[in-house]
């Protein structure tokens, strides 16, 4: 598209640039007059730029337009079924068994009520086959949904109904596929009751008939065409079934699939978080050692200079005096903090195994009291 833009403008300018010159020299009007009038050619274009056409985009550091090769086909075993299904033509027989939960709906459907579109409507609690079409489309529908069910038992997928609207399924690689037909109605009128105050729109069933896979609204539909009747898609629509059931298994194994991948997040982030917290601990644990080493320093410095005061006042500091003592007692105050040097020991020490004591007496009164009988009065 580019390249035809470029042409037309470069022609168009290459034909402007050729009126200008015919209109300097009066070729018009030499023209109209009936004067002979001689024209020149368009000037050759010299260093035109070369267009490349590429059928398919090419890919990075490919200087070749070749179709790309197409992705390869599944070799799971329901897409396999699916394919040799797909492959035999399966022909609707009237004249065959029907199924019981064909007769059923057919006794059911038949004492139901219409509604205002002319469909038949089963009763809100009897299960029954999903078929919303008029009376004179139900032996029609009945014959097509009994060659429909006959082709899914026939493959090993059968039916379950639960009450309810829209609820007819088959149970297909393990996962249950709606389905449903219907008919459609048009517009035949529009009349005014009760003194124009509502108006009400009249219908009537058409005949054409459909048949819904999946989601009633929603999902893929087959239906009657002007070329092929319903009858003659039976093998698309049991097809159809078949890829709705491995669409199901295919989600639900994407779902396991995530569910297995977030569950390993989780354990990744749990185990991030241990080993944060240990991080944390031993960030913790470094500090409080730096800092009590600088304590036991500046309280060895302070202890040092002390000493020094005292001599120098000429105090007794031998281990026998009291002084003495004091010096000794902050030179082991000092080393009990610093990380480096061996604890002595200290009375301190005792004080959590005394406080641990205590709390075990208390919990063993707490729970020995209420463990005791009450007093009969």
């Amino acid at each position: 598209m580019g390249s035809q833009l470029w042409l037309w403008g470069k022609s168009a300018a290459s034909s402007r640039f050729h009126r200008r010159a015919e209109d300097s020299r009066g070729y018009w009007t030499k023209k109209e007059f009936g004067k002979p009038v001689e024209r020149l050619p368009l000037p050759v274009a010299k260093n035109l730029p070369v267009v490349q056409r590429f059928k398919f985009p090419l890919p990075e550091g490919s200087t070749t337009s070749l179709a790309p090769t197409s992705e390869e086909s599944p070799t799971d075993p329901e897409y396999l079924r699916i394919v040799e299904f797909e492959s035999r033509k399966i022909t609707l027989n009237a004249a065959a068994k029907w199924h019981h939960l064909v007769k059923s709906a057919e006794r059911i459907l038949k004492q139901g009520r219409t509604d205002e579109r002319g469909i038949l409507q089963p009763p809100r609690n009897d299960p029954c086959l999903d078929l919303r079409v008029s009376k004179e489309s139900l032996g029609r529908a009945l014959v097509f949904i009994n060659a429909v069910i006959l082709a899914l038992e026939a493959e090993g997928c059968f039916l379950n109904l639960k009450s309810g609207k829209h609820q007819s399924g088959a149970q297909i690689f393990g996962h249950r596929v709606h389905f449903a037909m219907a008919e459609k109605a048009h517009v035949v009128g529009r009349r005014e009751v009760n003194s124009w105050t509502r108006t009400v729109v009249d219908y009537k069933p058409t005949g054409e008939l459909e048949f819904r896979v999946g989601n009633y609204d929603y999902g893929q539909k087959f239906r009657d065409s002007k070329k092929a009747r319903l009858e003659s898609q039976l093998s698309s629509c049991v097809g159809a079934l078949l890829r709705q059931g491995r669409t199901c298994v295919v989600s639900a194994k994407l779902e396991e699939q995530r569910r297995i991948e977030l569950a390993a997040k989780e354990r990744e982030r749990e185990e991030l978080a241990k080993q944060i917290t240990e991080e944390e601990k031993k960030v913790k644990d470094l500090e409080t050692r730096v800092a009590n080493w600088g304590r036991a320093q500046q309280m060895r410095d302070f202890t040092a200079a002390l000493e020094i005061v005292w001599a120098q006042q000429g105090n007794d500091l031998s281990p026998e005096t009291q002084k003495g003592r004091r010096i000794i007692w902050m030179k082991h105050q000092a080393d009990r903090l610093d990380p480096m040097q061996p604890s002595p020991p200290s009375i301190l020490d005792t004080c959590q195994t005394w406080l641990t004591d205590r709390l075990v007496i208390m919990l063993v009164v707490s729970f020995g009291a209420l463990a005791l009988p009450k007093q009969v009065s």
